[in-house]
């Protein structure tokens, strides 16, 4: 698996294959619905369906850092979204600006390293019977 240029292995037990699944429009509301009351993916409500078994609750670390990734995101956004702006406003983008940028992005670079390993050492180890998508 890569993410952002690096290279992660694949953890054991990781999952690769993929399946298809055909649903009218209704059944697919029902299944956001339902997937959405669990506090799950729909993928992870299907297979704790087939499978019968639960997808474990994430480590507070974990979440933490989520919580951060998904604040990383936003500010990212929001610096593309300014410098867009500008540049559509003025036809040229400042140094400043790209120099901003660039640390967001290696901001959230470092934010989605840290997530995968923290994933990794929660759940690569094969200790969880499933794994979070």
């Amino acid at each position: 698996m890569t993410i952002f240029g690096i290279y992660y292995p694949e953890p054991e037990g990781c999952r690769t294959n993929r399946i298809t699944l055909r649903l009218t429009d209704k059944e697919q509301e029902m299944l956001k619905d339902a997937a959405w009351k669990s506090k799950m993916s729909q993928a992870a409500f299907i297979r704790s369906k087939v499978f019968g078994s639960k997808v474990p609750e994430l480590p507070a670390e974990v979440k933490d850092i989520l919580h951060r990734l998904d604040y990383s995101i936003t500010k990212i956004g929001t610096n593309i979204n300014q410098i867009a702006h500008v540049a559509n406003a003025s036809g040229y983008v400042s140094s400043y600006e790209m120099r901003n940028l660039r640390e967001r992005q290696e901001e959230l670079e470092e934010t989605c390293g840290r997530i995968f390993r923290e994933i990794m050492k929660a759940y690569g180890n094969g200790s969880h019977e499933t794994s979070p998508d």
